[in-house]
């Protein structure tokens, strides 16, 4: 069968699901819809989303309840009923299986971190040598202020009339690549573009590359504050993180519930990231608010 149909047939699923989640929803159900047998249905849904379909389902409603606990002031059993849970022990558990917090230390804390978004189709092209990844699924994160510590340089964006940032990037990390002893091997790489104007580079942005973690000399250091993220994630080679950015800006915020606004943005590397391979993951963390 044709890939297309394929997804074709497992984004009518996703649909279904998207919209009766607070409702008793069955695997068998779901294959029937699919015109697969459970067995083929179950292994055609976690190759094309990376998911079980129970897993994925449970993911929704706490993260919908997660939401439902800081924007309303519903009693936590009328949540869990709300989000598809018959008794607010099986949901109370369930929560903090996945959030590792109660419902109630959540509302308190008040921050919107883990929460999964429904997956949504993407793209059928890849980079060469790229695994297709046809589903992307966005999670919405409060990351506290943090410091780090690199070297900096303006950069004209992909916006630009003139864009220089492909160049303009590689060349900020093999400047401070070169002085990498300064950090532990297990140092996190993180890439910020801060996106406020700035008059005196009304048509660039500043850069800046570096490590979590106070190194052993000195380097220029940026304070980032608390901000809400919608996440991105990014397989393969690092030219596929300005196509996955594009896809979010132009498909994904749109038709979601929040608004992006000016201020930093992250490239969150493992520390043994390769810009060169296909097998590599990043995540782009971009600053929101809800609308």
């Amino acid at each position: 069968m044709p890939l297309q149909h394929k997804l074709t047939r497992i984004e009518k699923v996703l649909d279904y699901i998207h919209e009766h989640l607070d409702e008793s929803i069955h695997v068998a159900s779901l294959a029937e819809k699919s015109c697969w047998s459970r067995w083929q249905f179950q292994r055609v849904f976690g190759e094309a989303t990376g998911l079980t379909v129970a897993q994925y389902i449970r993911e929704l409603r706490l993260s919908k309840a997660a939401e439902l606990l800081l924007s309303s002031k519903k009693k936590h059993i009328d949540i869990a009923i709300l989000c598809g849970f018959d008794s607010e022990i099986s949901f109370s558990r369930a929560f903090k299986n996945m959030f590792n917090c109660t419902p109630r230390e959540y509302r308190l804390r008040g921050k919107r971190q883990g929460l999964r978004t429904p997956l949504q189709y993407r793209t059928e092209k890849t980079l060469a040598g790229d695994k297709l990844k046809a589903f992307t699924q966005i999670r919405i994160e409060s990351r506290d202020a943090f410091q780090l510590n690199g070297v900096h340089g303006w950069i004209h964006g992909p916006f630009s009339s003139t864009p220089d940032f492909i160049e303009r990037v590689p060349q900020l990390w093999k400047t401070i690549d070169k002085k990498n002893e300064y950090f532990a091997p297990t140092a996190q790489p993180i890439g910020i573009i801060d996106t406020h104007y700035h008059p005196q580079n009304p048509d660039q942005m500043c850069y800046w590359a570096g490590y979590l973690g106070q190194p052993k000399n000195t380097y220029d250091t940026i304070d980032v504050p608390s901000q809400e993220y919608a996440v991105i994630p990014v397989h393969g080679k690092v030219a596929a993180v300005e196509q996955a950015v594009e896809w979010f800006i132009h498909r994904w915020l749109p038709e979601s519930d929040y608004d992006g606004i000016s201020g930093y943005e992250l490239e969150v590397y493992d520390p043994h990231y390769d810009p060169k391979s296909s097998q590599s993951y990043m995540e782009y963390w971009l600053p929101i608010k809800p609308r």
